[in-house]
């Protein structure tokens, strides 16, 4: 394939993609302030003609003046009908609450997130760039840094937690979604995945083995790391090209 061509291809499918998000289904979180009090409702509207059966994820990130970050997820599927709005959950908060907050709403149908939103409170403001960064998605939706988890064993949860920690020590702050999958294998083994959108980064056997899960999260932060580093180099390329 010529280096035009490709370029062009790459582009594409990075447009294709985006198209498909937040279009038959919407994710939107809203909210509401009666007096002191901040009400946050997550909703999802399937714009469709046809009963859908998909799966949410709310994860709240909370970060106090010390800079300690603190997460609390929810997760749950559920069905939807054809033009039908739903609310998925909701919360309160007090508008004197001096955290950084950040509320991300991710639709997954099967393993494919189709709909997402994101609601900050206490950001600090950034200056406007003078052109579209790469740590912002296609749609306009900043999602930076977003570690998911889709475990089913306590080995899957260990693994999760030294990678989290890894990810969030060395500061990677990727602009894409990544996350760490399990699936059954045979016998009673499972195998975990570390995957970044359809790319699977890494994968190993599961084991009850705190030693190999911690060995297995610094190989897969390596890898991580590597991913984005080449990903941004690749960006700057189209971009003088």
């Amino acid at each position: 394939m010529k280096p035009k061509l490709l370029i062009f291809f790459i582009l594409f499918v990075q447009v294709s993609i985006a198209q498909f998000t937040n279009t038959d289904v919407v994710a939107k979180i809203n909210t509401e302030k009666i007096d002191e009090i901040i009400t946050a409702v997550a909703t999802v509207t399937n714009t469709t003609e046809v009963y859908k059966s998909l799966r949410y994820t709310l994860t709240v990130y909370r970060t106090d003046a010390q800079n300690n970050l603190s997460k609390n997820s929810q997760e749950e599927r559920f069905t939807i009908e054809a033009n039908e709005t739903k609310e998925l959950s909701s919360g309160t908060m007090s508008s004197k609450d001096p955290d950084k907050i950040v509320v991300l709403l991710l639709i997954y149908e099967e393993d494919k997130i189709i709909a997402k939103d994101r609601l900050a409170f206490n950001e600090e403001a950034k200056p406007q760039p003078k052109k579209v960064e790469e740590d912002i998605s296609d749609d306009g939706i900043e999602l930076k840094g977003i570690v998911v988890e889709d475990t089913k064993t306590k080995p899957g949860r260990d693994f999760y937690e030294f990678f989290y920690n890894s990810y969030t020590l060395n500061q990677i702050n990727g602009n894409k979604i990544v996350g760490v999958h399990e699936t059954l294998s045979f016998g009673r083994t499972t195998i975990l995945q570390v995957k970044i959108e359809d790319n699977v980064i890494h994968q190993f056997i599961g084991k009850p083995d705190l030693e190999y899960l911690e060995q297995m999260s610094k190989i897969a932060i390596r890898k991580v790391y590597k991913y984005f580093k080449d990903l941004k180099k690749q960006k700057n390329d189209i971009f003088q090209y």
